[in-house]
């Protein structure tokens, strides 16, 4: 069993959820801690992710994966592993167009970026995801992919 998140990890998520609810289309939700089924695999249960609308209403336990449109993955100390490489893989496989991992702690290549970093990628015509964006904390940026979100990755943890 793995330890529960910090305050500061959850923190982010639910911060990271308001924003995108807020810039959502009405026919996408934003919600947190909610599980995706992986065909005969154990489902996976991203930070944040947004479904359509539709997933909600029709009183669903969990969203298909072709309801799903973006997940986020807030990287843990116990979870690096998972975070950065197995989940993202699944996620790829079950056809989720939009991926985001968010840094809240010291990695490799963090170079003179402030924390924490938010690193954006989109799914190729291969089933590969592909880094769009790496936002370090202090710029407030728009972000396209899936829909517009404006957002500084420092307001997720401050």
């Amino acid at each position: 069993m793995s330890p529960p998140p910090s305050m500061r990890h959850q923190f982010a998520g639910d911060q990271l959820r308001m924003f995108l609810h807020a810039a959502a289309p009405p026919d996408f939700i934003a919600v947190t801690a909610s599980g995706i089924p992986m065909g005969n695999q154990t489902g996976l249960i991203p930070d944040v992710l947004v479904v359509d609308r539709s997933a909600l209403a029709g009183g669903i336990k969990m969203p298909d994966p072709s309801q799903v449109h973006l997940v986020v993955e807030i990287v843990s100390p116990s979870t690096t592993t998972t975070d950065r490489t197995l989940k993202p893989a699944k996620y790829a496989a079950a056809g989720i167009l939009h991926f985001w991992r968010l840094e809240t702690a010291r990695f490799r290549g963090l170079g003179l970026d402030r924390l924490p970093v938010l690193f954006t990628y989109t799914l190729d015509a291969e089933g590969e995801y592909q880094l769009t964006r790496r936002l370090a904390a202090g710029t407030t940026t728009r972000i396209e992919e899936s829909f517009p979100v404006e957002l500084d990755p420092a307001d997720l943890v401050a």
